[in-house]
Protein backbone atom coordinates (compact mmCIF):
# COMPACT_ATOMS: atom_id res chain seq x y z
CA UNK A 1 0.00 0.00 0.00
CA UNK A 2 1.06 3.12 -1.11
CA UNK A 3 1.53 6.00 1.42
CA UNK A 4 0.89 9.87 0.56
CA UNK A 5 1.80 12.67 2.39
CA UNK A 6 1.02 15.95 1.67
CA UNK A 7 2.98 18.89 0.70
CA UNK A 8 3.39 21.00 3.55
CA UNK A 9 3.99 17.72 5.97
CA UNK A 10 6.55 17.11 3.80
CA UNK A 11 8.36 20.79 3.23
CA UNK A 12 8.00 20.38 8.12
CA UNK A 13 9.94 17.14 7.70
CA UNK A 14 12.56 18.51 5.33
CA UNK A 15 12.94 21.58 7.44
CA UNK A 16 13.23 19.61 10.94
CA UNK A 17 15.68 17.43 9.63
CA UNK A 18 17.68 20.14 7.43
CA UNK A 19 17.63 23.32 9.24
CA UNK A 20 18.44 26.12 7.43
CA UNK A 21 22.26 27.28 7.68
CA UNK A 22 22.84 30.58 10.51
CA UNK A 23 22.48 33.65 7.97
CA UNK A 24 26.44 34.65 7.96
CA UNK A 25 25.70 38.22 9.27
CA UNK A 26 24.35 36.57 12.67
CA UNK A 27 27.50 34.07 12.75
CA UNK A 28 29.71 37.19 12.57
CA UNK A 29 28.00 39.23 15.01
CA UNK A 30 28.11 36.00 17.56
CA UNK A 31 32.07 35.66 16.67
CA UNK A 32 32.17 39.56 17.34
CA UNK A 33 30.68 38.83 20.66
CA UNK A 34 32.62 36.40 21.87
CA UNK A 35 35.68 38.43 21.49
CA UNK A 36 34.83 40.85 23.19
CA UNK A 37 33.50 38.73 26.16
CA UNK A 38 37.20 37.21 25.18
CA UNK A 39 38.80 40.49 26.02
CA UNK A 40 36.70 41.09 29.50
CA UNK A 41 37.76 37.85 30.85
CA UNK A 42 41.22 38.01 29.38
CA UNK A 43 41.60 42.23 30.83
CA UNK A 44 39.28 42.62 33.74
CA UNK A 45 42.15 40.80 36.34
CA UNK A 46 44.37 43.32 35.38
CA UNK A 47 42.18 46.86 35.50
CA UNK A 48 42.19 48.63 39.25
CA UNK A 49 39.98 51.15 40.21
CA UNK A 50 42.32 54.12 42.08
CA UNK A 51 41.19 56.19 45.19
CA UNK A 52 43.37 59.42 45.81
CA UNK A 53 42.52 60.84 49.23
CA UNK A 54 44.07 64.50 49.23
CA UNK A 55 43.71 66.97 52.14
CA UNK A 56 43.10 70.76 50.53
CA UNK A 57 43.12 73.79 52.73
CA UNK A 58 39.87 75.78 51.57
CA UNK A 59 38.63 79.21 52.64
CA UNK A 60 35.48 80.23 52.60
CA UNK A 61 34.88 82.44 49.39
CA UNK A 62 34.06 85.94 50.05
CA UNK A 63 34.75 86.25 53.63
CA UNK A 64 37.94 88.32 55.16
CA UNK A 65 39.52 87.22 58.13
CA UNK A 66 38.88 89.89 59.77
CA UNK A 67 35.27 89.93 58.85
CA UNK A 68 34.34 89.97 62.78
CA UNK A 69 37.11 92.41 64.33
CA UNK A 70 36.13 95.05 66.60
CA UNK A 71 32.71 93.56 66.85
CA UNK A 72 31.39 92.72 70.13
CA UNK A 73 31.09 89.07 68.08
CA UNK A 74 35.06 89.33 67.97
CA UNK A 75 35.65 86.73 70.72
CA UNK A 76 32.79 84.26 69.44
CA UNK A 77 33.74 84.29 65.56
CA UNK A 78 37.52 84.29 65.83
CA UNK A 79 37.97 81.29 63.72
CA UNK A 80 35.15 83.09 61.33
CA UNK A 81 36.32 83.01 57.60
CA UNK A 82 39.99 81.27 58.56
CA UNK A 83 41.42 78.31 55.90
CA UNK A 84 40.07 75.03 56.88
CA UNK A 85 41.34 71.40 56.15
CA UNK A 86 39.33 69.25 54.18
CA UNK A 87 39.56 65.65 52.83
CA UNK A 88 39.03 64.84 49.72
CA UNK A 89 38.37 61.68 47.24
CA UNK A 90 39.29 61.80 43.33
CA UNK A 91 38.19 58.34 41.53
CA UNK A 92 40.14 56.87 38.63
CA UNK A 93 40.74 53.68 36.66
CA UNK A 94 44.60 52.16 36.01
CA UNK A 95 46.32 48.69 34.63
CA UNK A 96 48.83 46.55 35.78
CA UNK A 97 52.14 46.31 33.90
CA UNK A 98 54.53 43.89 35.53
CA UNK A 99 53.85 41.16 38.24
CA UNK A 100 56.30 42.98 40.52
CA UNK A 101 53.32 45.19 41.50
CA UNK A 102 53.67 48.13 38.61
CA UNK A 103 50.58 50.04 38.01
CA UNK A 104 50.06 52.31 34.74
CA UNK A 105 47.83 55.44 35.42
CA UNK A 106 47.50 59.42 34.24
CA UNK A 107 49.12 61.71 36.61
CA UNK A 108 45.95 64.02 36.96
CA UNK A 109 44.75 60.56 38.81
CA UNK A 110 47.13 60.57 41.42
CA UNK A 111 48.89 63.92 41.70
CA UNK A 112 48.96 64.94 45.45
CA UNK A 113 47.09 62.37 46.85
CA UNK A 114 48.79 61.25 50.83
CA UNK A 115 46.94 58.13 50.81
CA UNK A 116 46.08 55.68 47.58
CA UNK A 117 43.85 52.95 47.78
CA UNK A 118 43.87 49.83 44.58
CA UNK A 119 40.76 48.03 44.22
CA UNK A 120 40.56 45.21 41.93
CA UNK A 121 37.70 43.43 40.22
CA UNK A 122 37.57 40.40 42.53
CA UNK A 123 36.73 42.74 45.43
CA UNK A 124 40.47 43.11 47.13
CA UNK A 125 41.89 46.10 48.11
CA UNK A 126 45.40 47.88 49.15
CA UNK A 127 47.57 50.41 49.09
CA UNK A 128 49.62 52.07 46.66
CA UNK A 129 52.85 54.29 46.15
CA UNK A 130 53.59 57.12 42.63
CA UNK A 131 57.12 55.71 41.80
CA UNK A 132 56.58 57.90 38.94
CA UNK A 133 55.00 60.83 37.54
CA UNK A 134 55.38 63.08 34.31
CA UNK A 135 52.89 66.02 34.44
CA UNK A 136 53.22 66.98 31.08
CA UNK A 137 52.27 63.75 29.24
CA UNK A 138 49.77 63.18 32.16
CA UNK A 139 51.36 59.77 33.28
CA UNK A 140 51.84 58.05 36.25
CA UNK A 141 53.09 54.87 37.47
CA UNK A 142 52.31 53.43 40.97
CA UNK A 143 53.62 50.58 42.78
CA UNK A 144 51.72 47.93 44.97
CA UNK A 145 53.26 45.02 47.27
CA UNK A 146 50.82 42.37 46.24
CA UNK A 147 51.62 38.83 44.50
CA UNK A 148 49.18 36.66 42.07
CA UNK A 149 49.22 39.75 39.67
CA UNK A 150 47.93 39.22 35.90
CA UNK A 151 49.59 42.19 34.01
CA UNK A 152 47.37 43.53 30.69
CA UNK A 153 49.61 42.65 27.68
CA UNK A 154 51.22 45.86 26.09
CA UNK A 155 50.35 46.22 21.90
CA UNK A 156 52.14 48.65 19.55
CA UNK A 157 50.15 51.89 18.88
CA UNK A 158 52.26 52.68 15.96
CA UNK A 159 50.38 49.69 13.94
CA UNK A 160 46.69 51.03 15.19
CA UNK A 161 44.25 52.33 12.23
CA UNK A 162 41.43 54.77 12.14
CA UNK A 163 38.15 52.61 12.03
CA UNK A 164 39.65 49.46 14.16
CA UNK A 165 37.67 48.31 17.26
CA UNK A 166 38.40 50.11 20.39
CA UNK A 167 37.74 48.90 23.90
CA UNK A 168 37.60 51.37 27.12
CA UNK A 169 37.54 49.56 30.81
CA UNK A 170 37.55 51.78 33.86
CA UNK A 171 35.27 53.14 36.31
CA UNK A 172 33.78 56.02 35.12
CA UNK A 173 31.70 57.77 37.74
CA UNK A 174 32.73 55.15 40.00
CA UNK A 175 31.06 52.02 38.44
CA UNK A 176 34.30 49.66 38.94
CA UNK A 177 35.14 47.59 35.60
CA UNK A 178 33.02 49.15 33.57
CA UNK A 179 33.53 47.92 29.77
CA UNK A 180 32.64 50.17 26.38
CA UNK A 181 33.20 49.50 22.60
CA UNK A 182 33.65 51.85 20.11
CA UNK A 183 36.36 52.58 17.03
CA UNK A 184 39.92 54.78 16.96
CA UNK A 185 38.39 57.81 15.87
CA UNK A 186 41.78 59.56 14.74
CA UNK A 187 45.15 59.68 15.72
CA UNK A 188 47.84 62.04 16.35
CA UNK A 189 44.91 64.60 17.65
CA UNK A 190 46.32 68.11 18.59
CA UNK A 191 45.79 71.26 20.10
CA UNK A 192 43.56 69.48 22.92
CA UNK A 193 44.78 71.50 25.34
CA UNK A 194 47.87 69.80 27.38
CA UNK A 195 50.60 72.17 26.84
CA UNK A 196 53.08 70.95 23.86
CA UNK A 197 51.72 67.62 24.07
CA UNK A 198 49.68 66.39 20.99
CA UNK A 199 49.82 62.56 19.59
CA UNK A 200 46.37 61.40 21.49
CA UNK A 201 44.10 58.75 19.83
CA UNK A 202 40.71 59.66 19.65
CA UNK A 203 38.03 57.05 20.22
CA UNK A 204 34.39 57.06 20.21
CA UNK A 205 34.19 54.18 23.46
CA UNK A 206 32.20 55.80 26.21
CA UNK A 207 34.38 57.57 28.32
CA UNK A 208 33.29 59.87 31.55
CA UNK A 209 35.00 60.84 34.61
CA UNK A 210 36.60 57.82 36.72
CA UNK A 211 37.96 56.03 33.13
CA UNK A 212 41.01 58.08 33.59
CA UNK A 213 44.06 56.20 33.79
CA UNK A 214 42.29 53.20 32.34
CA UNK A 215 43.56 51.14 29.38
CA UNK A 216 42.32 51.26 25.74
CA UNK A 217 42.40 48.02 24.20
CA UNK A 218 42.45 46.38 20.83
CA UNK A 219 40.14 43.47 19.60
CA UNK A 220 42.85 41.22 20.90
CA UNK A 221 42.66 42.35 24.43
CA UNK A 222 46.15 44.43 23.96
CA UNK A 223 46.62 48.06 25.44
CA UNK A 224 47.27 50.42 22.82
CA UNK A 225 46.14 53.40 24.70
CA UNK A 226 45.41 55.38 28.21
CA UNK A 227 42.38 56.74 28.27
CA UNK A 228 43.00 60.26 29.43
CA UNK A 229 40.88 63.45 28.43
CA UNK A 230 37.14 64.02 26.86
CA UNK A 231 35.67 66.68 25.46
CA UNK A 232 32.97 67.93 27.95
CA UNK A 233 31.22 69.87 25.28
CA UNK A 234 30.38 66.79 23.28
CA UNK A 235 29.33 62.76 23.53
CA UNK A 236 31.53 60.38 21.52
CA UNK A 237 34.81 62.67 22.04
CA UNK A 238 37.81 60.15 24.24
CA UNK A 239 41.03 60.72 23.74
CA UNK A 240 43.76 58.37 25.17
CA UNK A 241 47.44 58.39 25.50
CA UNK A 242 49.06 56.14 22.87
CA UNK A 243 51.07 53.71 24.60
CA UNK A 244 53.78 53.40 22.96
CA UNK A 245 54.55 56.84 24.16
CA UNK A 246 54.04 55.64 27.97
CA UNK A 247 56.28 53.19 27.72
CA UNK A 248 59.25 55.46 26.67
CA UNK A 249 58.09 57.54 29.71
CA UNK A 250 57.77 54.87 32.64
CA UNK A 251 60.77 52.74 31.29
CA UNK A 252 63.72 54.96 33.98
CA UNK A 253 60.94 54.35 36.69
CA UNK A 254 60.80 50.12 36.38
CA UNK A 255 63.28 49.00 39.01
Amino acid sequence: MRRYVSVGALILMLALTNPAPQPAAAASAVGFQQDFIRVAEMVMPSVVSLKAVRVVTVRPRGVPEDFFRGTPFEGSFRDYGQPVRRRTVGQGSGFIIDPRGYILTNNHVVAGSQDLIVRFNDGRETRGQVVGSDPRFDVALVRIKTSGLRPAMLGDSNKIKVGQWAIAIGSPFGLEHTMTVGVVSATGRKGLGRGTYGDFIQTDASINPGNSGGPLLDINGQVIGINSMIAAEGQGLGFAIPINRAKQIISPWLR
